[in-house]
């Protein structure tokens, strides 16, 4: 066991250096309980934790196998590490999971084009678990995932979940298509189906659109349907993640 006593103490320096990392770093930081559970179910590689000392009992009880290091320090230490005052006192340095290939694409999958903001990712992210869709694809305009807000808003989920990043979101949903894949879009237009008359079928990619301007106008062009949610004329549209979990709802119901 390491105590750290010191906030500059090289032994941590990754909870501070990574705690907002890029896109594509080769190692992320993960936080709170939720998302421990998850992580010790996985084969992800940890490199080290770093918690308080109360949080040591709960590590011991849900991981099986500890080979790496836990570094333990007070409160107000790890309250500054962390970044703010509400925390429950428990990070980890791992190996960010990789990207699948495009071959390995497989069911039902959710298409994030152009999603930036974290929450709504990790979010999305919780709600493909919880409606059996395993597999996420984003393109280069989208939120990494695997970034430490976006872990920590899918309680982890994201370790259950393969995702696939396209250079080329256009020509994979056209390569989907080839495969036999229903491409869904969902926007508030003309053409666009009620949800509650839709009836889904086979193999479908649901693709959600950017926060502020929704899907990009090819994505849009190529999808074989376009959906909408039937809401109050007052109300201009919903939340990205709302928008999904309610789509993904309504295939799960229909049993796709």
């Amino acid at each position: 066991m390491n105590k750290i006593v010191d906030i500059n103490d090289p032994k941590i320096k990754e909870f501070v250096s990574l705690k907002q990392s890029s896109l594509d770093e080769k190692f992320v930081v993960v936080e709170s309980k939720n998302v421990f559970k998850k992580l010790f179910n996985t084969n992800t590689m940890i490199h080290k934790v770093f918690t308080t000392v109360e949080n040591l009992e709960f590590i011991n009880e849900h991981c099986e196998n500890i080979n790496f290091p836990i570094f333990t320090a007070n409160n107000e230490i790890m309250k500054k590490i962390v970044g703010h005052k509400i925390h429950q006192g428990m990070m980890a340095v791992i190996d960010r999971p990789e990207y699948i290939s495009f071959d390995e694409i497989a069911g039902n999958v959710v298409v994030l084009n152009g999603l930036t903001s974290p929450e709504n990712v990790g979010s999305i992210v919780r709600s493909c678990a919880a409606f059996n869709i395993s597999t996420l694809i984003i393109d280069e305009k989208t939120c990494s995932p695997f970034i430490r807000r976006c872990i920590r808003v899918s309680t982890g989920n994201i370790f259950n979940i393969k995702v696939y990043k396209t250079e080329t979101l256009e020509e994979d949903l056209i390569n989907l298509k080839s495969r036999g894949y229903t491409v869904l879009s969902t926007a508030n237009s003309p053409e666009a189906i009620s949800l509650s008359k839709y009836s889904f079928s086979g193999e479908c990619a649901v693709v959600i659109g950017s926060e502020g301007y929704g899907a990009d106008e090819e994505i849009l062009e190529l999808s074989d349907t376009i959906l909408k949610i039937d809401i109050d004329e007052e109300v201009t549209s919903l939340n990205a993640a709302i928008a999904a979990s309610i789509v993904l709802y309504q295939m799960k119901n229909l049993n796709i």
